[in-house]
C-alpha cells in the first residue's frame, strides 16, 4: 500500500472466503507496529491470520468471520523501526520506537508515526513533542511521514466501520478521545464504544478506557484520526 521512509514495502493482507473479490460485506481493518520495538503487535495479527485459516471450514465461528467480512491486515506500520531494532539486537531487545528519518544529533532519532496522523496534531506538548530528540515527536507536520501517508490513503479508499490498532505497551483497550481529559466523544458514541469493549476485555480483563484515563493524552493518533476524521470505531 505504500513504501517505508528507507523504501521497504508496507503490505497489506487480505482475507475473506473470496479475497479476490470485492463483495458486499462489512471491511475491518487491523493494524499492528506503528512502534517498532512492539513486535508481538504484528505476530499477534499474523496468529489470528493463521487461526482463521486454519480453522475455515472446521471452527463456526472462523467460517462465519470469513464468509461475512472482508479482514484487511497492516501487520507492519513502521517496517524500517523493525529492521533496525533487529539488526542492532538480533536476540530481542532493540528499543527504537520510532521511524528511521534523522530527527536528533544524538539518539533516538525518528518521527512517533502514532503522533502524525493530522486529528488534533501537535495540540499541545503533552499529548506530543516538537522535539526531534523525545520518543513521542510528533514530526514536522502533519502526515509528513510516508508511513502514516500509506495509511491515510488505505484508509481513505475504504468503509472500514470498525479497526483495531495494535500495540503492546500494557493490557489496555483504549478507545478515542486521547488528546484531552474531558471526552467530547458524543454520548451515543461513546456508549458504543464501551459496549464493544467491555466484550473484548470480558475474558482477558484488560484495563479500558481512553489514553488519558488509563496512561497519558495523546495528540496526532491513529485511533483519533480514525474516528475523528472517518466515524470509524477504532
Amino acid at each position: 500500500i505504500g513504501q517505508s521512509l528507507e523504501g521497504r514495502d508496507i503490505w497489506m493482507v487480505r482475507v475473506s472466503d473470496n479475497p479476490n473479490l470485492d463483495e458486499n460485506e462489512p471491511e475491518v481493518l487491523y493494524t499492528g507496529l506503528h512502534h517498532a520495538r512492539e513486535p508481538m503487535s504484528y505476530m499477534n495479527l499474523f496468529y489470528y491470520m493463521y487461526w482463521l485459516c486454519d480453522n475455515y471450514g472446521i471452527d463456526e465461528e472462523a467460517t462465519n468471520i470469513l464468509n461475512n467480512r472482508e479482514i484487511w491486515f497492516v501487520p507492519a506500520v513502521n517496517p524500517d523501526g523493525l529492521v533496525y531494532n533487529h539488526d542492532i539486537a538480533p536476540n530481542g531487545g532493540g528499543m527504537q520506537r520510532k521511524n528511521m528519518r534523522q530527527t536528533c544529533s544524538g539518539t533516538p532519532d525518528g518521527v512517533d508515526l502514532n503522533r502524525n496522523y493530522s486529528y488534533q496534531w501537535g495540540l499541545d506538548d503533552e499529548g506530543s513533542s516538537g522535539n526531534g530528540c523525545d520518543e513521542t515527536y510528533r514530526g514536522s507536520s502533519e502526515f509528513s511521514e510516508p508511513e502514516t501517508q500509506a495509511i491515510q490513503s488505505f484508509v481513505n479508499s475504504h468503509n472500514f466501520p470498525i479497526a483495531l490498532n495494535y500495540h503492546s505497551y500494557s493490557n489496555l483497550l483504549i478507545y478515542p478521545f486521547g488528546y484531552s481529559y474531558e471526552n467530547d466523544v458524543p454520548e451515543e458514541d461513546l456508549n458504543i464504544f464501551i459496549e464493544y469493549g467491555q466484550e473484548m476485555v470480558q475474558y482477558n480483563e484488560y484495563a479500558l478506557g481512553t489514553g488519558p484515563e488509563l496512561l497519558y493524552p495523546v495528540n496526532g493518533e491513529a485511533c483519533d484520526w480514525m474516528y475523528g476524521e472517518h466515524q470509524i470505531f477504532a
